[in-house]
This record gives structure tokens, sequence and C-alpha cells, in this order.
């Protein structure tokens, strides 16, 4: 089980290498294996659990935040622990969410009460699953209005949305410059 989450974590870091290439400057690669340091880490404290679903692969570089959608009265986008994504008004525990780079403008979202992670699938539909994989991926982009919009990396064109009522909707419906696409990073107390 660990060597599977070392061999899986080691793929991914020569992956980020060979992307980032000879761009990094000295001080970025110190910092991004750090990160590596304390993935490996966290692999080998999580190797005694059980039915664990594998970390993600960055643990450093996490936010814990709510995404506030201005559509309709205002919603606070949240991951249920039966994989539904919607909308809620007032912010529960499922709102909160950890948001965390990938790399550079790209970013995966976990909910942080259910532990599920945001993914969207080919047809553009919003839900949470326990495994991170690349539908898991959202390009995060900060728009003039000073909204950030999340689309899918896998999918391109397809948004992260909500409806006027706060359920999710389709990604391949909307556009970046509809405001149900439109999301506010808000930090708080819990």
């Amino acid at each position: 089980m660990l060597l599977q989450r070392l061999a899986l974590l080691v793929a991914w870091v020569s992956q980020l290498y060979a992307d980032a290439g000879a761009a990094l400057s000295g001080d970025q690669s110190s910092r991004l294996r750090i990160k590596w340091q304390a993935s490996i880490r966290e692999a080998r404290l999580s190797s005694n659990d059980k039915g664990v679903s594998p970390p993600h692969p960055i643990t450093a570089g996490r936010t814990t935040q709510l995404l506030y959608c201005r559509i309709g009265i205002g919603y606070h986008l949240q991951i249920l622990p039966n994989g539904t994504v919607g909308g809620v008004h007032e912010h529960t525990e499922y709102s909160w969410l950890k948001v965390f780079a990938m790399k550079q403008g790209v970013v995966g979202v976990q909910g942080l009460k259910s532990g599920l992670y945001l993914c969207m699938n080919r047809d553009g539909v919003s839900h949470g699953l326990s495994l991170f994989m690349a539908d898991c991926l959202f390009r995060e982009s900060l728009e003039e209005n000073h909204y950030t919009t999340y689309s899918s990396f896998s999918y391109p064109g397809f948004y992260l949305a909500l409806s006027p009522r706060g359920e999710a909707r389709k990604g391949g419906s909307v556009s970046k410059l509809q405001p149900c696409t439109h999301f506010l990073p808000r930090s708080g107390v819990q």
C-alpha cells in the first residue's frame, strides 16, 4: 500500500519537474522539494490506515475557505457526503473547502467535512469523489470583476456554476461571463 502511494507520488513529482523544467529558479525549486518531502512524510504516516484513499499530491499550500457565488440570493458552494454539489445560502460545515494548487493556475478542491474532491465529468456534471483524479483539476482564473472562475482542466470550456436556486449547473451550458460562474473565495472562522 505504501509502495503504491509512493510510486504515484514519485510519478507525479517527476511529471511536475518535467513540466517546470529549467524555468524553476533555485528558490522555487527549494519550495517544490519541501512540498514533495512533506507529501512523502504524509504518505508514510498514513500507510497504517486501512481503506483510506491516497492523499492528494501536495499537502502544503492548501487554504481553507468558502466559495461564495453571487447568483440568486447568494450561495456558498458545498460538497455533501453523498457526492452532491450545490449551494447553500448560510454556510454549513460542508461549505468549508480546501483549495490546493497542483501547478500554476490549476487547483483541486476538497470538502473539509465530507472529505470528497470536487470533480466534473465529461457531461459537465459537478460531483464529489473520494479519490483524486484528472477530472478533479480546475483552472482557477481571476476575472476583471475580481471574481474567480473555475473551469474544468480535463474538459476546457466547462465551468463550475450554480443556478439561482443553488443547484449545480452543467458546466457546458454556461460561460465565464455569466454571474453563475463567479465565485468569491472567503476566509473566516469556522
